[in-house]
């Protein structure tokens, strides 16, 4: 049975990953009222709508839009879904879900959804109009936000910052270029440089004193600041943020990282100091962001 409220919008808010399909209900401050998990099933869109139509309508809260963050790319206005995590070549999920519920649906960039949820009150974000923010996962995924908005190029497509080119010639990216910046410094890189350790494990035994582990942390430091230094001089933003699973390392990660920063020609150590930080928005900064990012948009385009 729907809960009626009597003020305010709600929105329902997904993070649609290879793995989990993640629901929550937001109201417009971002704030979590309810929430669900489901295995994903990539590769199949129609089934993927109808987890999402079944979730609507056994959901306690009556939403009036719908919030979608994905790992790729859409691309406007073609509504077009290009993700490999996915499995989808170019399908236009937003209409074929909007047919199926009724309702509007804006569908977003992870990265960009968890750079939104990281603006809201709480976030390592709020109140700022420039930041950078990276996740550092089985990937690099990236996001922008210039003048308080999110920045995303004429076709949408803006923000891949983990396919900026960090070595020129250097090993071959599955985008197709070489060198790129997530091939030296995503979670697959460090477990590469711990000799096929995890990342997390790696971590934990930096904690326990293991040199090694230590040793290939701090070469993967160095790729990570070395892309920060270039980011930081691209767009000069008052926050470089790190989510995704290998900032879950925290101090120990952003201690080794700010010892491979040096004092640049238009930058110091303290700029960066002062600038980098850490999600904390957590496990629902996918949900809530996608939620505020339909707020933002399909409002606007009703108004």
């Amino acid at each position: 049975m729907f809960q009626e409220r009597n003020m305010g919008i709600y929105v329902a808010g997904i993070d649609l990953g290879g793995t989990n399909l993640k629901f929550g209900i937001f109201n417009e401050k971002g704030i979590r009222l309810y929430m669900r998990v489901l295995r994903s099933v990539p590769g199949q869109s129609e089934a993927t709508a109808q987890q999402i139509a079944e979730l609507i309508k056994a959901s306690p809260i009556r939403v009036s839009m719908v919030g979608i963050g994905v790992p790729g790319t859409v691309f406007k206005p073609s509504g077009e879904v290009f993700s490999g995590n996915l499995k989808w070549p170019g399908v236009k999920f937003g209409s074929l879900l909007e047919e199926k519920i009724g309702l509007p649906v804006w569908m977003d960039n992870d990265a960009q959804a968890a750079l939104a949820a990281e603006t809201l009150p709480g976030g390592s974000c709020f109140g700022l109009e420039t930041a950078v923010y990276l996740t550092l996962g089985t990937g690099i995924g990236g996001a922008l936000l210039i003048n308080g908005r999110p920045w995303r190029g004429h076709d949408n497509g803006a923000g891949e910052l983990g396919h900026f080119v960090t070595h020129a010639g250097g090993l071959k990216c599955a985008c197709g270029m070489k060198g790129c910046f997530e091939m030296y410094a995503s979670a697959g890189a460090l477990a590469r440089l711990s000799g096929g350790v995890r990342a997390r494990s790696v971590i934990d035994r930096v904690r326990n004193g293991d040199e090694k582990m230590h040793a290939a942390l701090r070469a993967y430091a160095q790729e990570v600041a070395t892309g920060i230094c270039s980011l930081y001089m691209l767009f000069r933003p008052q926050a470089i943020v790190l989510g995704g699973g290998v900032s879950a390392a925290g101090d120990i990660l952003g201690n080794e990282i700010l010892a491979q920063i040096p004092d640049g020609y238009n930058f110091s150590k303290e700029d960066i100091q002062k600038a980098l930080r850490f999600a904390t928005r957590g496990n629902d900064a996918g949900m809530a962001g996608a939620a505020k990012l339909a707020l933002l948009n399909l409002k606007k385009e009703n108004q």
